[in-house]
């Protein structure tokens, strides 16, 4: 974006943003943007905190529970269906709106989380992270919506980056303080208990977040005449219509990510302690660095998708991903593994930066929520789901944990062909250049 259309320091908000997207639509002034980024950051703060719990507490979760590595993976991978389930939360706001939508699935979020701190058995544990992650998922995808539809379209991939890189927020308190509460007599459970923050949230959302103005337009023409029937019909064009294409595309390319996502943030504490005697201190400042490059990574491919393009960027995170994953889990000293996990979470945050991006730009506004659920939270989850039981299972018969998980780095790899060869450039764009 070129300096004049950037706000100053000196006036950071007097007008709106310059941006060539659809006549009719207006741009909020940049007050209201940096606001709205500001209101919305911490949805990616508590992604971060409640991934880290995860990656932290596997060991701890495990030995209450006695629970063995195909258990581990199986509570994992049920856990992970409630991020297939939240596509049902999301599409609701294509009908209802998104500003709603957001505000219950925070609230919703944190009830589920206190729940789990409180748990007192296997089957409530995973009851209720089963849930918080259907409200956690929801939230989380109305956020990278909200900010496709508000943001100038130059700026698109860089808002998106910036909303993600917070996430490290929540990674730097959860690591700093497992080293503490691990030895606590609130153990791993107190780290949930500590995840209620969100219900503070939910009062700014609600007063000070605007629906997004091409909903608000969508709805003027169209919504307010669409029965449940035609709304449900809408989004089943998905599936069948002439976007079923872009949603396969991106699906396939959410699940190669996942097959990094899934088995690093289920085993990489585990393998760690378990496998290699590391501390819990030593862990919970693995995941700090890691994330902290996770964050640089996001940065970084923010600022590429919207200068150099996406296809590009995309491929090349994608391969770093994967190389640097097989690089982690086939690595035994304590330096191999660190830099490894450290450059796998740079490169995947940056994969799944670059894949939110893209999937929030190929759908139309009526069934954008449906359209980035779908492909992203829904069928784009299939590996996510399967690869925690899928590396468990195999640790059994190919020698191990650690080779079992480093298979999954091949995921990534067939993601930057299937880029390379099918996806489109979508930088510099509008969204209703794109939905065509």
């Amino acid at each position: 974006m070129d300096d004049a259309q950037a706000p100053s320091a000196a006036a950071p908000s007097a007008g709106t943003p310059a941006s060539d997207s659809a006549p009719g639509i207006p741009r909020p002034p940049w007050s209201y943007l940096w606001q709205l980024l500001g209101l919305l950051i911490p949805a990616t703060i508590f992604e971060g905190y409640d991934i880290t719990i995860f990656h932290l507490c596997t060991p701890d979760i495990a030995a209450t529970f006695h629970l063995g590595n195909q258990a581990i993976g199986m509570i994992a991978s049920v856990v992970r269906f409630g991020t297939v389930m939240s596509f049902l939360v999301i599409a609701f706001s294509d009908r209802v709106g998104r500003k709603p939508v957001i505000s219950v699935t925070v609230l919703g979020y944190g009830l589920f989380t206190l729940f789990t701190g409180l748990s007192r058995g296997l089957v409530t544990f995973t009851l209720f992270q089963t849930c918080s992650q259907v409200f956690l998922a929801s939230e989380f995808g109305m956020a990278i919506i909200i900010i496709s539809e508000e943001f100038p379209d130059e700026l698109r991939g860089r808002a998106i980056a910036g909303f993600h890189m917070a996430a490290f927020v929540g990674v730097a308190v959860a690591g700093s303080l497992y080293g503490y509460m691990a030895e606590s007599a609130w153990g791993w459970r107190g780290m949930y208990l500590l995840g209620i923050a969100p219900l503070l949230l939910v009062a700014f959302l609600r007063q000070y977040v605007r629906e997004t103005a091409r909903f608000l337009a969508h709805r003027a023409t169209l919504a307010v005449h669409e029965s449940w029937r035609e709304h449900l019909r809408t989004h089943l064009e998905l599936f069948r219509g002439p976007y079923r294409g872009r949603l396969i595309l991106v699906a396939l390319l959410a699940n190669s990510v996942g097959f990094v996502g899934g088995p690093t943030i289920t085993y990489f504490s585990l393998y760690a302690k378990r496998d290699h005697h590391w501390t819990s201190p030593q862990v919970g400042s693995a995941v700090i660095a890691a994330y902290l490059m996770a964050t640089v990574g996001t940065i970084l491919c923010g600022y590429l998708l919207d200068l150099v393009g996406r296809r590009a960027t995309t491929s090349v995170f994608y391969l770093g991903a994967g190389v640097a994953m097989a690089v982690m889990f086939q690595s035994s000293g304590h330096h191999a593994i660190l830099l490894g996990f450290m450059a796998t979470m740079f490169a995947y945050q940056g994969a799944r930066t670059a894949t939110a991006t893209l999937s929030a730009e190929m759908f139309p506004t009526e069934i954008r929520a449906a359209g980035y659920s779908g492909t992203i939270q829904t069928l784009g989850q299939l590996a996510w789901f399967i690869s925690p039981v899928l590396v468990g299972t195999m640790s059994l018969f190919v020698g191990g944990l650690g080779n079992a998980a480093a298979l999954c780095a091949l995921g990534p790899i067939f993601g930057a062909v299937l880029i390379l060869l099918y996806a489109p450039e979508t930088r510099g764009k509008t969204l209703e250049q794109l939905a065509l």
